[in-house]
């Protein structure tokens, strides 16, 4: 289709959605989520526990650390972006740096470990970092209930750019594809991916920054970095101005607690509790992303007509059973299954929890709630693995080993290195429940955002 093509359809609210920097800021999420999916999912954390006989500490405290810098400087920088219209230029530079970090990544030897966990750290805190500019400039390309369906393509759009990214890297991993060998390529194993990953994070992004032109900003006055910090906790206070706004992103961060742990070890889990292999993992997440670009369509389309609250409601409550079912089964046809029901809900909680701040705050403040709601989530990224890695330390096998009962349950011992990922599992249910128990008193938003 040509450029002009995305303008000859109409979207809901009579003004056109098919548009090359609707298509240009949506693309973002099929680039960015090659990176999330190729390193933070599938690949480094297998490799740093498979290949390199580390445990899941080695990861998940990396990875904790650089969600901290983005949860401690990201509200900062949704402040200043207020004020100027820069948010391009901040992606473009924490879009770059990660790409470079991950490309950088494939040449450290295994001895060096350290470098390769501050390379991640580096490209973790890159790819966060570059989030609440491209939220914000969601409403440089749409508007009211226009924004609720153009968030669902970009989430459609991630996903889909997950499934390419896998199948693309794939044979640079296993040096095959599906069983069929490819010719004058061999298998390097799990580093392999860093680069082709980068470069296709980079290449995909280009649209955004060629085609999505900022809205402008109209604010007077450039705060500096203290005061930004003032406008950030000044930004918390007045969350109280705007009914369910706090409680809203507290509930939220229990959501991505659970959410991001899940996003982190699902590799990981298919690999230890399953028993998958590189294809057969790559070929569950492709399937799962396919049910996940799906789902995320049809909820962005929801969205359009139903209340944010109650739709979340339902997803939240579908997490807290689908968790629950690889709690007490590691059945592989069920796990199939759930995999695909978890990539829906998985795209559907962020579907609507964009446009549900959105709704709540003043588009004048855009950034800076933007901001909080990026520190909600990256606490949670903070926390949760922790907990995770913590949970799976202390009921690995070892500990396990000669205790043929644990409190009254008796565990088989095939189960026990199966047992710390299911208890892992069990803590990311506490979670959701706590997140909803805190939701359910947030209000109804009013269905477009308020100018």
């Amino acid at each position: 289709m040509s450029p002009s093509g995305f303008r000859n359809r109409e979207g809901p609210d009579g003004n056109s959605l098919w548009r090359k920097d609707v298509f240009g800021w949506s693309l973002y999420d099929f680039a960015n989520t090659i990176y999330s999916m190729n390193i933070v999912s599938l690949y480094l954390k297998r490799y740093i526990v498979e290949d390199l006989g580390r445990d899941d500490r080695y990861f998940d405290i990396p990875f904790s650390i650089s969600m901290l810098f983005a949860a401690v400087l990201l509200p900062v920088l949704g402040t200043i972006s207020d004020y100027s219209t820069k948010k391009k230029i901040f992606l473009l530079l924490f879009t770059l740096t990660c790409c470079l970090a991950v490309g950088l990544m494939a040449v450290i030897p295994a001895s060096m470990i350290t470098i390769l966990l501050l390379l991640f750290v580096i490209a973790n805190f890159s790819y966060e970092a570059g989030q609440p500019f491209y939220n914000s400039l969601l409403y440089s390309v749409a508007d009211g209930k226009q924004a609720r369906f153009v968030s669902g393509v970009g989430v459609a759009l991630g996903y889909a750019g997950s499934v390419l990214g896998m199948l693309v890297v794939l044979p640079f991993v296993a040096g095959s594809f599906f069983g069929w060998d490819i010719p004058f390529l061999v298998g390097g194993g799990k580093t392999s991916a860093f680069v082709p990953t980068a470069v296709l994070f980079m290449v995909f992004a280009l649209p955004l920054f060629l085609w999505v032109r900022e809205a402008p900003v109209t604010r007077p006055g450039k705060p500096g970095f203290v005061e930004s910090y003032r406008e950030v906790w000044n930004g918390i206070r007045q969350t109280r101005k705007y009914p369910g706004v706090l409680r809203f992103l507290v509930a939220d961060y229990f959501f991505e607690d659970a959410a991001t742990t899940v996003i982190l070890n699902i590799g990981l889990y298919c690999s230890i509790v399953i028993g998958f292999g590189d294809e057969d993992i790559t070929f569950f997440l492709v399937i799962s992303t396919i049910s996940a670009v799906i789902g995320s369509f049809l909820i962005g389309k929801i969205a359009q007509y139903r209340s944010l609250k109650g739709l979340l409601n339902v997803i939240v409550l579908g997490w807290i059973l689908v968790l629950l079912f690889f709690v007490v089964s590691d059945n592989s046809v069920l796990v199939w299954l759930l995999g695909s029901v978890v990539g829906v809900l998985l795209g559907g909680l962020w579907t609507t929890t964009r446009p549900l701040l959105a709704e709540m705050v003043p588009r004048s403040d855009l950034g800076r709630f933007f901001g909080l709601f990026a520190l909600s989530g990256r606490a949670a990224a903070v926390i949760g693995p922790l907990i995770w890695t913590l949970t799976v330390y202390l009921f690995n096998a070892e500990r396990v080993a000669g205790k043929a009962v644990i409190g009254l349950l008796e565990i088989p011992e095939a189960n026990w290195p199966k047992l710390p990922y299911k208890m892992g599992v069990l803590s990311l249910i506490v979670m959701m429940v706590m997140g909803l128990f805190i939701f359910r008193k947030v209000p109804h938003s009013k269905g477009s955002a308020r100018g």
